[in-house]
């Protein structure tokens, strides 16, 4: 069998799983508690093993791709009432849906998108399907992938949280939960609910980088943060709440917060102090879609079910990453005013380097300098005219991308931030005393020696084998501590670009699927899983 043939045999390999059954509104549900319970778990296991936070990743893309499977299903719809009593047997099959069917499957998919694209070659072995780099293939990605862990903001997030503030906000909470016919119930005082809400302000903080005074068409970006917290508030109420119950069965019937649409506007309204037209508009925001191409749950994490209930699962809040996801879909949506920001984004950064720079009277900038007709102007740049050297920058801001093909639009963008950087480039060396007259008004720039680079606000999988692409705290760390030629030198060779780290090598990840051996190239570290 050739590529493309195993490729359908793998894309139906689900279909008759016997998840499938009953309407899809209640496999809807059953698949969101056991997520949620299997990520719960996952969570009260971090404190003990650190690797437990990146499974709920994982299980995240399971999810996503599991309420596609039931959406694109021949199940029917229903707007009958839900069954929120979950036998073992059912929980074993959506258990095994997502982790033995949809998680790796997804992983397979990251693998035949990088194939389609190129990145990767496929060599088919009997009934073993392994994807390769391509001998010449840039490995700087490798060290993307690396910094991108390393910038998580989850575990610094962690890490501000007050141990003693919060055993003391889950011991007020513990006396004001009780079940009622099975079914949780906690009434909620301001001194519980402010260190939650004061948690979920840690989680937007530590991820936020965009202006409040941002707007979009529908509601401004600081309306969007209140409502975003105070859901994500009363998710960590919920889901302390439901760690508290012992009886698994009680707890995965419970585990999700199940309430009429209406109800939750009127809630969050009080909460926020919006009024409930402002709320109704960002929760329809960020209701999932699944119709749609290329949605994901993690960007809208409210599932309707039936006509007027909706589902709230508190882990796809408590291990989001809020600004993210929002640009996310409103990217999707084409939205006017959200086009209008975007432009500021370079600015930011630029403003971000300028602080950065150090004071000296050798060293010249300029930012934002038209230069023809048939050019791009010239995001940034900086000249030292002791040294006689210049680094010429292309800047790109966007949001870190968390799926595949989300990397692959990204490196698009940066691809073409690459020409970008080399139309200039030409430009420059074609007659070096005329541009640098032009752009920084220095009379003698013959002999300044000058290179060209893309800046980056996660970047992520470069591909370009020329122009060096450079993540801004990377550059922002060289240019403040070290000389401006060393920094040059730096950029110019891709010294910047970070070796694995010692235990670490480049190793396949093996998953078996439809009767297939896969092999998926992944970064191993010892006594630790691929990334």
């Amino acid at each position: 069998m050739d590529i493309r043939e195993i490729e359908k045999v793998v894309d139906s390999y689900h279909i008759n799983h016997p998840v499938f059954s009953g309407t899809k509104e209640q496999v809807m549900f059953e698949l969101l508690s056991s997520f949620e319970d299997i990520c719960s778990l996952s969570a009260l296991d971090a404190p003990f093993n650190l690797s437990s936070l990146r499974n709920i990743t994982t299980y995240m893309d399971a999810l996503n791709q599991a309420l596609h499977w039931v959406e694109n299903s021949d199940l029917p719809s229903s707007c009958e009432h839900i069954n929120t009593d979950i036998l073992e047997e059912r929980y074993e099959h959506c258990v095994s849906f997502l982790l033995d069917y949809a998680l790796p499957y997804s992983v397979i998919c990251s693998g035949y998108i990088s194939f389609s694209r190129g990145r990767l070659e496929v060599d088919i072995n009997g009934n073993t399907v392994t994807f390769n780099y391509p001998i010449n293939n840039n490995k700087s990605e490798w060290a993307d992938i690396l910094r991108e862990v390393s910038q998580n903001t989850f575990s610094g997030f962690i890490d501000s949280i007050e141990p003693l503030k919060l055993k003391e906000a889950i011991s007020k909470l513990n006396s004001a939960i009780f079940l009622e016919d099975d079914h949780l119930c906690y009434t909620l005082s301001n001194d519980i609910l402010e260190p939650f809400i004061e948690i979920a302000n840690t989680q937007w903080s530590a991820t936020k980088t965009l202006p409040d005074v941002w707007t979009f068409d529908l509601f401004s970006f600081d309306d969007y943060r209140k409502v975003w917290v105070n859901i994500t508030a009363l998710c960590y109420i919920h889901f302390f709440s439901t760690s508290f119950i012992a009886d698994p069965r009680i707890r995965i019937k419970n585990n999700s917060i199940l309430l009429p649409f209406n109800k939750l506007i009127d809630s969050i309204a009080s909460l926020s102090c919006l009024n409930s037209e402002a709320v109704e508009k960002i929760l329809r925001y960020i209701t999932f879609e699944p119709s749609k191409p290329n949605v994901d749950i993690m960007y809208q994490p409210i599932v309707v079910l039936g006509s007027n209930n909706v589902i709230i699962t508190p882990m796809l809040f408590l291990g989001s990453s809020p600004e993210r996801n929002l640009l996310a879909v409103v990217s999707s949506r084409h939205d006017k005013e959200h086009s209008k920001e975007v432009n500021d984004l370079e600015e930011l950064m630029v403003s971000e380097l300028e602080a950065e720079i150090p004071q000296a009277l050798s060293l010249k900038t300029v930012k934002h300098k038209k230069l023809s007709k048939m050019l791009p102007d010239l995001d940034f740049g900086l000249v030292d005219t002791v040294s006689n050297i210049a680094i010429l920058c292309e800047l790109k801001w966007f949001s870190a991308a968390d799926s595949t093909k989300e990397v692959y639009a990204r490196e698009d963008e940066i691809t073409h931030g690459c020409d970008q950087a080399e139309a200039v480039l030409v430009y420059a060396m074609s007659d070096r005393k005329h541009f640098f007259k032009q752009v920084f008004n220095i009379d003698d720039g013959e002999n300044i020696d000058v290179i060209c680079c893309v800046i980056a606000k996660h970047n992520i999988r470069t591909q370009h084998k020329y122009v060096p692409v450079i993540d801004l705290n990377k550059f922002k760390k060289l240019i403040s501590s070290k000389s401006f030629d060393v920094t040059f030198n730096t950029i110019r060779y891709h010294e910047f670009e970070d070796a694995l780290p010692k235990g670490a090598y480049i190793t396949h990840q093996p998953i078996n699927y439809a009767g297939f051996n896969f092999k998926i190239p992944a970064i191993c570290f010892e006594s630790i899983d691929t990334l």
